[in-house]
């Protein structure tokens, strides 16, 4: 290939003279000249009545291969929507953020990679719903609306509900709070100007688009926005930047009313038949606590399984990613095999494997603070307190066979608001599992009650911050907490002051007033004497704190 220079590389882009290829938008009205609506066509439509057919100019680039580099002609990407709020990723935290802006009347827009919200919750068929339990608000009513849908279903250590019908209802609810979607859609690049995210920059079918925001909540899971914006993050843990394994759900039916109640002893019974039969399956994981799992959901003789687990893989690589979910997919049809010849379970079905992936940790993105394990030994509360956590912490084996803080005893913990704000970027929050935390600390707040309360933090932050004229993280955490606290946002209600104070407090069901309990920390983590409240939280079928059994679920 011929060398070009600046000049002629400019010519053929048809960029010289700094024109701008954008439409009919110029490039002082371009980003306030369109809202959410229909993106640009990128293509030269002919007329109906026209047979040509159409055709889109490739955009110039120069292959060099020494450098084994593709140098590509300077962009005027079009900006297809303006919007106070942008939410990228609509998994449980998304959906938080995106309902809890668009309820508090921001202009909100949510871009998602899947044809579908909910992220891990369909795409990735993952019940039960954990650590629901005393989030309030909009956490509350996504229960209330399952229940009323009935769709709910109470499982051995908490709650499932049916997946096809978790899609239509968070579909409906997001079109009733105003907010708008796009599937289809990946984030490409993060827009920042002047030390502040200004918006995003999409690739889909639609093709190159700019979406510019006042604030941008980056809930992609694995913090891509922030990362592309310049954040600092750890990649799993500290040692080794090992993160958890990899685990594909999958739907069986044909159980009847088989409920499973240990892990290990179906895996006992899976080994045994695996020897029985002489099968040529290895299973995935060892005799551990959690894993394999037949998670019963509403509808009769259904369940999802997890089981499968791929592990030592960089989730951030999707060329490990592609061979983890092959692999995994295999798994899921040599363990339905094996279960055909467990008692009980002869006429299990494999229905279907997940769209995505699971993915348990990936980046951990630095903050204002770092949530670490020892907030949750000592149960810490604080002022700028959004919600709190109960979830054990549940590290799967990063390596097969070996020891970590899995199972480390806990209490009742709470987020603070600077665990979702960059430590020196304007215009960006983020909320899910890639808060500011570490490998210990996050195997017990990445369960999806947890990422979505924290989304509805992030999307209240987010509106407050538009309508005061702010950047979030000017946004003042007590003032927010108290704001949350109005919403009925469950936090672990004590004071961070040093008085003394009860060492829990909780609203029964059906009740409006709080009740509390004086039994010493180590009791309660124990529940080796169980005090009043927790006789009283029992009968009446609450589960927080949680059994210590259901840190081996997730």
């Amino acid at each position: 290939m011929k060398p070009v220079n600046r000049r002629e590389f400019l010519d053929v882009a048809g960029l010289a003279g700094g024109s701008i290829l954008a439409g009919n938008v110029s490039a002082a009205d371009a980003p306030h000249a369109l809202t959410v609506g229909k993106p640009p066509n990128p293509t030269s439509a002919a007329p109906a009545n026209d047979c040509k057919p159409m055709q889109t100019a490739p955009h110039p680039m120069e292959v060099q291969p020494g450098a084994r580099v593709v140098v590509e002609a300077p962009r005027h990407t079009p900006v297809s929507a303006d919007v106070d709020v942008l939410v990228v990723g609509a998994g449980p935290a998304g959906i938080g953020a995106a309902l809890a802006a668009a309820r508090e009347g921001a202009r909100t827009l949510v871009i998602e990679r899947h044809g579908m919200l909910g992220g891990v919750w369909t795409a990735g068929l993952l019940n039960p719903f954990f650590d629901f339990e005393k989030k309030g608000w909009l956490v509350a009513e996504l229960i209330e609306r399952l229940k009323k849908a009935g769709v709910w279903r109470r499982w051995e250590f908490s709650w499932t509900f049916d997946t096809e019908a978790m899609k239509l209802l968070l579909e409906t609810t997001l079109a009733e709070a105003g907010a708008a979607t796009w599937y289809y859609s990946l984030v490409a690049d993060t827009i920042v100007e002047r030390n502040r995210v200004r918006g995003v920059v999409v690739e889909s079918k639609s093709g190159r688009e700019a979406v510019l925001a006042k604030v941008v909540v980056d809930c992609s899971g694995d913090g891509d926005v922030a990362a592309r914006a310049g954040v600092p993050f750890q990649l799993g843990r500290i040692a080794d930047s090992a993160c958890q394994p990899l685990t594909l759900m999958f739907e069986i039916d044909g159980l009847g009313d088989w409920v499973q109640t240990k892990a290990e002893d179906l895996y006992d019974r899976m080994q045994e038949a695996v020897h029985r039969k002489q099968l040529a399956v290895r299973m995935p994981v060892g005799r551990v606590n959690f894993a394999p799992w037949i998670i019963n959901v509403p509808r009769p003789g259904v369940a999802v399984v997890q089981a499968t687990h791929v592990y030592q893989i960089n989730p951030l690589d999707t060329r490990q990613l592609t061979r983890a979910t092959s692999e995994a997919r295999r798994q899921a049809h040599d363990l339905v095999q094996v279960m055909k010849h467990v008692p009980g379970l002869e006429s299990v079905r494999l229905v279907q494997t997940a769209a995505a992936i699971g993915v348990r940790e990936a980046r951990h993105l630095v903050g204002r603070y770092t949530l670490g394990l020892e907030d949750m030994r000592a149960g810490r509360r604080f002022e700028d307190g959004v919600t709190f956590g109960a979830f054990g912490v549940d590290i799967h084996d990063v390596k097969p066979g070996e020891k970590s803080a899995h199972g480390a005893r806990i209490k009742p913990y709470e987020i603070p608001y600077r665990c979702l704000v960059p430590e020196s970027l304007g215009g960006l929050l983020f909320a899910g599992r890639c808060i500011s935390g570490t490998h210990e600390a996050h195997a017990s707040y990445r369960v999806t009650g947890t990422c979505m309360a924290m989304g509805q933090a992030a999307g209240l932050a987010a509106a407050m911050a538009v309508r005061e004229g702010k950047s979030p993280e000017q946004i003042d955490g007590p003032t927010l907490r108290r704001a949350l606290e109005a919403r009925q946002v469950g936090t672990k209600g004590r004071s961070p002051s040093n008085s003394p104070t009860p060492c829990c407090r909780v609203t029964l069901p059906g009740s409006t007033t709080s009740t509390s309990c004086t039994a010493s920390p180590t009791r309660l983590a124990r529940r080796s004497t169980p005090c009043s409240t927790w006789r009283k939280i029992r009968q009446r079928r609450m589960t927080w704190p949680r059994d210590s059994r259901i840190a081996s679920l997730g």
